[in-house]
């Protein structure tokens, strides 16, 4: 299974890399250097503000020994 980007998901949502530096507080540049990573390599707190950026979210499951699930830092916007 191939890892989409999150340069591919901005480009899919025709949202301009000018627009997520303006929400991330950082240069075009940075948002070039923040798509050029894995996205599991991203802070989660950075892929998060990305996604809302786009209008997407995260969400986390955790699944525990025992079998059952919590979830964790929901952050729905948009």
């Amino acid at each position: 299974m191939r890892e989409i980007t999150l340069g591919e998901i901005r480009k899919q949502h025709r949202v301009k890399q000018e627009v997520v530096a303006m929400a991330l507080c950082v240069t075009a540049s940075g948002v070039s250097k923040l798509e050029s990573k894995r996205i599991q390599d991203v802070p989660l707190h950075r892929a998060s503000a990305y996604l809302a950026a786009v209008g997407g979210s995260i969400k986390i499951e955790m699944t525990l020994p025992d079998g059952s699930t919590v979830n964790v830092g929901e952050n729905t916007l948009g």
